[in-house]
């Protein structure tokens, strides 16, 4: 479904690479404990048979009732919006997306392996801030929890949501971000050290919104959430500092 919109060269390695197959030094304990630990089938399980996609319900509903070609970036363990919108639509057109090989593998065996697989289901290992589409070729660009987690520069990794995205698509995603108390409260050193690889956690503004052009946005508050107990890099490294992060929490939908 999507090859015929890819402007990279790729390497076929079970699914597309657009980014080194082998994880980087940082991310290998990160990637050995997603297979060891089989986070992927025990958070499907929990999404799927204890009802956990329900709280993004109505996000999916949304993503799905668009239609077309879904690009979930970011997808993580947690798999993102996807466990919802294949709730709500099991023949989505859907691409699971990662920056982690490993991530993107374990959802293809994970899916592959299902008693009924999902038919539409598509795998990538790329990089959010380089998308490897052509222009206006997406009907829907998806993201939970990914927005805080992309690495690199995420002004960029906007810009290039906006240009794959048709005229008239979707971008639907949840951003978090870190509140002034909670950043006030955390230990200086700890701060720092997250902060230098992490910047975009502790930025509170989407004004990039303003320059991309996107038709219609829209904003809907939905409190505040800790990644104490969270499954991801971030996490970890919160975790091997002793401290944890606080963040406030949108959903937002744009319109190109």
């Amino acid at each position: 479904m999507f090859e015929k919109y890819f402007n990279q060269a790729m390497k076929w390695i079970e699914f597309p690479h657009f980014v080194p197959q082998e994880e980087l030094d940082y991310n290998q304990e990160y990637a050995k404990r997603i297979t060891e630990e089989k986070w992927i089938f025990y958070r499907w399980r929990e999404d799927i048979e204890r009802g956990g996609w329900i709280q993004y319900s109505d996000t999916a509903e949304r993503i799905v009732a668009h239609g077309g070609l879904i690009l979930e970036i970011c997808a993580g363990p947690g798999g993102g919006f996807a466990p919802a919108i294949l709730m709500k639509n099991y023949h989505a057109n859907l691409m699971m997306s990662d920056l982690c090989p490993t991530v993107v593998r374990e959802w293809c065996h994970h899916f592959k392996n299902m008693d009924n697989p999902p038919p539409n289901v598509e795998y990538a290992a790329l990089d959010v801030c380089h998308l490897p589409f052509i222009d206006n070729c997406l009907d829907v660009v998806s993201g939970r929890g990914a927005i805080i987690n992309i690495e690199g520069d995420r002004n960029q990794a906007l810009k290039e949501i906006y240009r794959v995205l048709k005229p008239g698509g979707l971008f639907a995603f949840d951003y978090i971000y870190v509140s002034e108390e909670s950043y006030n409260q955390m230990p200086v050193q700890a701060r720092e050290i997250i902060k230098e690889r992490y910047p975009t956690a502790f930025w509170d503004t989407l004004d990039i919104f303003d320059q991309l052009g996107f038709s219609n946005t829209e904003t809907i508050e939905k409190g505040q959430w800790s990644n104490k107990d969270d499954e991801s890099t971030l996490a970890d490294l919160c975790r091997s500092l002793d401290t944890y992060l606080t963040f406030s929490h949108f959903v937002k939908y744009c319109i190109k």
